[in-house]
C-alpha cells in the first residue's frame, strides 16, 4: 500500500486488485490492503464508479457517459431500477472522493456490488438470464479486461 500512495499509480487499480481478493477469498491479500482502510476505500469508490459509468450503464441500461442530462433523467423517472443504480453512482462518487464512514465495511459491500453489476453485465452481454459460471470465475478476468484498460500511456492517473 505505500507504495499505492507514490506518484503515478492509479488507485482504481489497487480496488481491483481489492475486489480479486475479495471475490477469491484471498484473506492474506484483504487483509493487507485493508490495513490503510482509508486509501481503500477511496480506491474501491473510484473503480465502482468506473464500473458504473463504463461497463454497468452501458451494457445494461444503454445509457453512454456523454448521454444528454434530458436523457438520462427521462430515464431515471421511467425505470426505477435505473434510478437506484444512479443512486448508488452517487454513493460511489463520495466514497471515491473519501467522504464514506466505516471504511472497511463500506469497501467490503461495494467489492461485492462491483462483483453483481460486472456479472449482471455479463449476462446481459451474453443474453443469459442468469449467469451459468461462477462469480468467482468471471469477476476475476472482466476485471483483467477492466484494469489493463484503466491506464494508458498517455494519460495521467488519478490523484489520491
Amino acid at each position: 500500500m505505500p507504495e499505492a500512495t507514490s506518484v503515478g499509480t492509479d488507485w482504481r487499480l489497487l480496488g481491483c486488485d481489492y475486489v480479486r481478493a475479495f471475490i477469491t477469498n484471498d484473506k492474506a491479500n484483504q487483509r493487507l490492503m485493508e490495513a490503510h482502510p482509508i486509501e481503500l476505500s477511496v480506491s474501491i469508490g473510484r473503480l465502482a464508479f468506473t464500473v458504473t459509468e463504463q461497463v454497468f450503464f452501458p451494457m445494461v441500461f444503454g445509457v453512454e457517459t456523454h448521454c444528454s442530462y434530458r436523457a438520462v433523467e427521462y430515464l431515471r423517472r421511467r425505470d426505477p431500477e435505473f434510478a437506484a443504480a444512479w443512486v448508488h453512482r452517487i454513493r460511489y462518487r463520495r466514497q471515491g472522493l473519501g467522504l464514506t464512514m466505516r471504511p472497511i465495511s463500506r469497501s467490503r459491500y461495494v467489492s461485492a456490488e462491483i462483483a453483481r453489476m460486472l456479472c449482471r453485465s455479463w449476462a446481459h452481454r451474453h443474453d443469459a438470464d442468469e449467469p451459468s459460471v461462477l462469480v468467482c470465475d468471471i469477476v476475476p478476468a472482466i476485471l483483467e479486461d477492466l484494469c489493463s484498460g484503466l491506464c494508458h500511456p498517455c494519460e495521467h492517473p488519478t490523484d489520491p
